[in-house]
Formats: C-alpha cells, sequence, structure tokens
C-alpha cells in the first residue's frame, strides 16, 4: 500500500463510539504500525481512513464472512502479521456501495487506486439519484396537472360570460362575469331550484353524519372495550360484509323503501340508507379506542361510573382526532353522492327533493344545456367549497385520526 507521511488520519468506531483515534507516520515503518493498528479491530467494527478531504469507511468481518465473498481483484483484502492473524475488511461508500481493498504479494492495489474506483461509483450513483429524483419530480407534477385541468376549466367557465353550452372558443374566457352565480340564487324555479337542492343535502349530510357518528363510535367502543361470546364471529362478518360495495344494496334499498316500509319522504329514506350500515365501519375507530389504556375505564368504573358514562366523559373527549375523521367521511358520502341517491328516490320523484348533484345534473339535460351549463358549473364550484373548509380547518384531527387508528385492529 501507498502510505503519505503525515496524510492519513485513522479512527476505530466500536459500538457507535470512538475507540482510538491515530495519525499514519510515514516512512519504513509506516506499513507496521498500519497492520498494528489493524490487529486490534474486531468483528464489526468500522475503520475510518482519511486523507484530506477524502474518507474511506471499512468494516471488520470474520474470516468465514470473508470466505464467502468473491475473490476478485478489487473486492477482498487481507492483511497479515506473522502469517497467523487475517482481518478482512470491507469498504462502505455512503452506504450504497460495498468494495474492498485487495492486498497480497501476488495481486496489489493502492489505496489511492481503490479510493479513484470508489470516487467513481459515487459519482455515478449521484447522478443515478439525481435522475431519478427528476423522474419522480416530472411524474408527479404530470399527475397533479391532469387532475388540475378539469378542476380549473370548470372554474373558469363558471365566471365565462356569453356562454352557449361546454362549447368554448379558448381554455380562458375572453370576459368575465359573476352572472352565472347570481342565477342559482335568483333565477329560480323550473330547471333551477338551487337553494332547495342545497338545503336538502345539507339536512341529508347532517342528520345522516350524526347518526352514522353515533352508530360508528358505539360499535367501536363496543368492540374494543368489551368481551361477549362470538365477538370475534361478529367482527369477522361485519369486516367481510364491509367489503362488498354499498352500490350492490342499491336496488334492494329502493324496493324495500318503496313496497315494503313504504316510506314516501325521499329526504328520509336518504338519510337511512346512508346511516344504516355506517356501523360496519368501526374498524378504524376501534383501532384508535386500543390505544386508550383500560386502566381509565376501570378507574371509573370503581368510582361509580356507568359504561355509558364512560363512553361520553371519558372516551369521547380523549378520542377528537377519531371523531373528526368519523364526521368527515360520514358527511362527504350524502353531499357529494350521485348514482345512490338517484336511484333511492326513484323515478318518481319530485324536484323540491333532490339533493345538490341530483338537481344539478338536470341542467345537462339536451333541452337546458345550451342555457344552463354556466349555472351548473357556478353551482360546481359552490358545492365544492364546503367540503374543502371543512378539510382544511380539521386537517390535523383527520390525519390524527386515521394514523391513530392504524395502530392497533
Amino acid at each position: 500500500m501507498e502510505y503519505k507521511s503525515g496524510a492519513w488520519k485513522a479512527h476505530i468506531i466500536r459500538d457507535g463510539k470512538l475507540l482510538k483515534r491515530i495519525t499514519l507516520a510515514g516512512g519504513a515503518s509506516a506499513k507496521d504500525e498500519v497492520i498494528a493498528f489493524f490487529v486490534e479491530l474486531k468483528k464489526g467494527d468500522i475503520l475510518y481512513l482519511t486523507q484530506g478531504d477524502r474518507t474511506v469507511g471499512y468494516r471488520a468481518l470474520g474470516a468465514n464472512d470473508a470466505e464467502a465473498m468473491p475473490d476478485e481483484e478489487g473486492r477482498k483484502v487481507i492483511i497479515g502479521r506473522d502469517g497467523t492473524y487475517d482481518i478482512h475488511l470491507e469498504t462502505y461508500i455512503r452506504g450504497e456501495e460495498k468494495l474492498l481493498i485487495y492486498e497480497s504479494d501476488e495481486n496489489s492495489v493502492s489505496l489511492a487506486k481503490t479510493q479513484r474506483h470508489n470516487h467513481g461509483r459515487m459519482v455515478r450513483h449521484k447522478v443515478g439519484d439525481v435522475s431519478l429524483t427528476v423522474f419522480h419530480n416530472v411524474f408527479i407534477a404530470a399527475l397533479v396537472l391532469f387532475w388540475l385541468i378539469p378542476v380549473v376549466w370548470l372554474i373558469l367557465v363558471s365566471f365565462t360570460d356569453g356562454l352557449h353550452g361546454p362549447s368554448m372558443s379558448s381554455f380562458f374566457p375572453k370576459a368575465g362575469t359573476f352572472r352565472h352565480y347570481i342565477d342559482l340564487f335568483t333565477r329560480t324555479g323550473g330547471v333551477n331550484q338551487f337553494p332547495t337542492w342545497l338545503a336538502n343535502t345539507l339536512l341529508v349530510s347532517v342528520c345522516s353524519t350524526i347518526v352514522s357518528t353515533l352508530f360508528v363510535l358505539a360499535t367501536a367502543f363496543a368492540f374494543s372495550r368489551f368481551r361477549f361470546k362470538k365477538r370475534k364471529g361478529l367482527m369477522n362478518l361485519s369486516m367481510i360484509v364491509s367489503l362488498f360495495p354499498g352500490m350492490l344494496t342499491m336496488l334492494v334499498s329502493y324496493y324495500l323503501f318503496e313496497y315494503v316500509f313504504h316510506i314516501d319522504a325521499g329526504l328520509v329514506r336518504l338519510i337511512i340508507a346512508y346511516s344504516a350500515g355506517a356501523g360496519l365501519g368501526y374498524l378504524v375507530a376501534k383501532g384508535f379506542f386500543d390505544t386508550i389504556p383500560m386502566d381509565i375505564d376501570e378507574a371509573a368504573k370503581i368510582d361509580g361510573a356507568s359504561a355509558a358514562r364512560v363512553f361520553f366523559q371519558i372516551l369521547v373527549p380523549l378520542s377528537k382526532p377519531i371523531i373528526v375523521y368519523t364526521i368527515i367521511t360520514s358527511f362527504m358520502s350524502p353531499w357529494v353522492d350521485f348514482v345512490f341517491a338517484k336511484i333511492i328516490l326513484g323515478p318518481q320523484a319530485q324536484a323540491n327533493n333532490y339533493t345538490v348533484a341530483i338537481g344539478l345534473f338536470t341542467m345537462l339535460g339536451e333541452g337546458n344545456i345550451a342555457d344552463w351549463f354556466g349555472v351548473f358549473a357556478a353551482g360546481a364550484v359552490l358545492v365544492s367549497i364546503p367540503l374543502s373548509t371543512l378539510f382544511m380547518v380539521v386537517q390535523k384531527y383527520y390525519v390524527g385520526g386515521v394514523t391513530g387508528g392504524a395502530v392497533k385492529g
């Protein structure tokens, strides 16, 4: 090997702590000093050799480990003392490459040569990392752009003046107006009953959210805190049933409301349909409740608290993140749903019983789209504002509910 006087500094790291540090001397004794330093190494130790801004790291391996490695030039090192002591060193470059210095009488590779070889590998890997990062960022930007174009176009359409149907001569409007937003609330009757639709949607969403949240939290509380016969069976059954999409029950639900229970009130149908099966979505909430120590419940019961009091006065105040998560997921479905609501209301539903999604869709009918497309775009933009605002306000609780509920289950 080549050693320059006073140029190389050596450090031995053992169990994450600095064990020894020396500056290598030059002259004829340089190699003997290095070998004496290496002899102190034990399997698993890490040795760093530094010259200026260049650093090579080695990890000491056992003889059996070294024998399993390929015997190729530049990939194996044996430094001996009196022919009785072998140390095998594995070079680590930034945790990415594994290179070994080969040193013997038959074939000698200097440290400087290996350093240049390692530097070349480092450069190649650095270029590869940069290329992968650039590709990742470009791919994500393309997805975001692909998703944003329809949203931006809808917003621009809602402010476009002189609009006749969805056809536009350019992506950006030549003349802007707020007339479509004003027409939503002033040009009512007939095709447009947006204030009524908005009130219907808000009523259905709020009522179903309250009922669904209570169902989900009560179910999660029961499965998390109580042990009873067939508990595991019920949990498995509910999980299997929840795997089937709710859309499969649309026609069955309609016939039950129409011909079995004879429920004619369309909004009542929707509230029942959205909240009746909500308890099946208890798993995330149960996972969150499982993270709350049972000692709290037991202490409250010793003081005479009932199960209901433990739930409402102890667990609920401690479970704000999962409650927010449940409220958001329960509110979102009825607020934006079209297909399920359309089927449940049935073909005979009156326009004053429509939700916003169904009502706005009627503006796209063959005889209405030319005059009402701009109003439809304005309504779609307005409907998205409450849900977006709700997400931004309670985002930290939403994330906390998802991650907290994923801890156990």
